[in-house]
């Protein structure tokens, strides 16, 4: 059922008394840092990955005595496990599709939402509902849980319910999506290029029918649709976020949706270099954006935006509706949550079904000259090769694999070697197999999810096709097995990395 955020009329009056200044704070969800105070006096908080007693400590430290708590914010695109230190961890989102389990997907909801309150914390800013439609996306990858709407509905659709039956507000963002653009928000406006009618069948499907099933917060993204929109007077099409068709005319109007609109990122290229930071916070509020996200509690944070109030840029009349909303939004959580609830954490059962998706999602993904199943000997001898990205310098990953290999036979390990080293072992029968571990990720502001560089150029000189039998093992994008498709005949993919993986990457090698 559609959500619709509860009017709280006495909420008006408490608006109407509040000064410009903290009406500014209550719209706002700052991170903590340690060059800023801890916010005390916003609407929400992000907190970073911590302990379960560092998060109780710190939102006791944010809450403690205040009338209207502020919501505690994580980032729990794929359960708790990336959020909370120590927490039960999945894969990915792409890797819960991959597995197939829609009670799996169901269940890392339920544990991500009971250890997150465990924690302290109200709401996530995931799942991520983009379509991961073209392997060369530098942001979304493995964020999102496929590469066609239905899976994405089917498999974040359970998370969603996982998370909100059980006390979480879940977020679904890059809306209008992102997944086709070959740039990074983070560092321009980047573009979704589909037609109306495209848009509509694949990205309008995916969040008319999240929005329609109740999710509570839509994050829209820095990225323009240009089927939907106009230019501006530099011919520049407008990040989603900062678009009157984008979110008035389409997320509000065309989708109904009447729940809390949080941005993404406001430090992001996309949205500060579109226009000023603070001109671009004023039309976000305007256009019917609720909460800023990453916008910290600083003077010169409240002194500009008032500037920018005296420069008719916002309306205090819009600024008292967004912290009005925003307040009502935190009293009807708070006012639902369950209260002094046993949670009844069922890790093992949520460990049961972390280990199934690791495990199932862990595919041979093409074997061509039938290498596989490894017929390794204990005299016999390996050649573990590891290609990385420079930013890539934690390859622990591929050691524990090492590690395991070493207890069948013989390795000798080599890493991001030149092609031409590459190409005399393939070509010397010193080795009876290849095996070759890539470790290919996304983060922000690196415009990239593959390999590159000095591990892209150890591809060179056809040593894949030479002597010595070589499987290549992608741990977390799928960009490998597409980049690299015609010069690599037996492949795995991971979809991630777990404590699970190492295990199942070694069934495939040798099962």
């Amino acid at each position: 059922m559609k959500y619709k955020i509860k009017d709280y009329p006495e909420l008006k009056t408490k608006v109407e008394a509040m000064t410009t200044e903290d009406m500014l704070r209550t719209i706002i969800c700052p991170y903590i840092w340690p060059e800023y105070p801890t916010p005390t006096k916003t609407g929400a908080v992000f907190l970073h990955p911590r302990t379960v007693p560092e998060a109780n400590a710190m939102t006791e430290e944010i809450n403690g005595g205040r009338e209207n708590p502020a919501l505690i914010v994580s980032d729990m695109e794929c359960g708790p496990g990336n959020a909370i230190v120590g927490a039960v961890k999945f894969p990915s989102m792409r890797a819960v599709g991959e597995a197939g389990s829609v009670e799996d997907a169901y269940e890392m909801g339920v544990i991500a939402a009971k250890q997150a309150r465990e924690a302290g914390y109200h709401w996530t800013l995931g799942p991520c509902v983009d379509i991961a439609s073209n392997y060369n996306s530098p942001i979304v990858s493995t964020r999102s849980a496929g590469a066609d709407a239905d899976t994405i509905i089917k498999y974040s659709g359970a998370y969603i319910d996982g998370l909100q039956d059980n006390g979480l507000i879940a977020t679904i963002k890059h809306f209008p999506g992102d997944g086709l653009p070959f740039d990074d928000q983070h560092l321009t406006v980047s573009t979704n290029p589909l037609s109306k009618d495209e848009w509509d069948k694949t990205y309008g499907k995916v969040y008319k029918t999240l929005i329609d099933k109740g999710v509570k917060a839509v994050m829209p993204g820095h990225i323009s649709l240009p089927s939907y929109d106009d230019p501006d007077e530099n011919g520049i099409y407008p990040p989603g976020s900062l678009s009157k068709k984008i979110l008035v005319d389409l997320l509000r109007g065309e989708l109904g949706f009447e729940g809390i609109i949080v941005s993404d990122a406001v430090n992001m290229t996309g949205f500060s270099g579109y226009m000023n930071l603070y001109k671009a916070c004023c039309r976000f509020l305007e256009l019917g954006g609720d909460c800023l996200l990453f916008m910290c509690d600083t003077d010169e944070y409240i002194e500009e935006m008032k500037k920018c109030i005296e420069a008719g840029d916002l309306s205090l009349e819009t600024l008292k509706l967004r912290a009005y909303r925003m307040l009502c939004f935190a009293k009807e959580y708070f006012e639902n949550a369950p209260q002094n609830e046993e949670l009844n954490i069922d890790v093992e059962a949520a460990e049961a079904a972390a280990k199934r998706v690791a495990v199932n999602a862990t595919k041979i993904v093409r074997d061509r000259q039938n290498v596989l199943p490894l017929k390794l000997k204990k005299d016999g001898k390996i050649l573990h090769v590891i290609l990385y990205n420079d930013w890539e310098v934690n390859n622990d990953c591929a050691e524990e694999v090492n590690e395991k290999l070493q207890k069948l036979t013989n390795v000798d390990v080599i890493k991001n070697p030149p092609d031409y080293l590459m190409a005399q072992h393939a070509k010397s029968g010193e080795y009876d197999y290849i095996v070759c571990s890539v470790i290919e990720r996304g983060s922000y502001a690196i415009q990239t999810a593959r390999l590159v560089g000095l591990g892209a150029r150890s591809m060179m000189s056809g040593w894949t096709k030479f002597k010595t039998p070589t499987v290549f093992i992608d741990y977390f994008n799928c960009n490998f097995s597409y980049t690299f498709n015609a010069v690599t005949d037996a492949m795995i993919n991971t979809y991630g990395f777990t404590k699970y993986t190492a295990d199942a990457i070694i069934d495939r090698l040798t099962k």
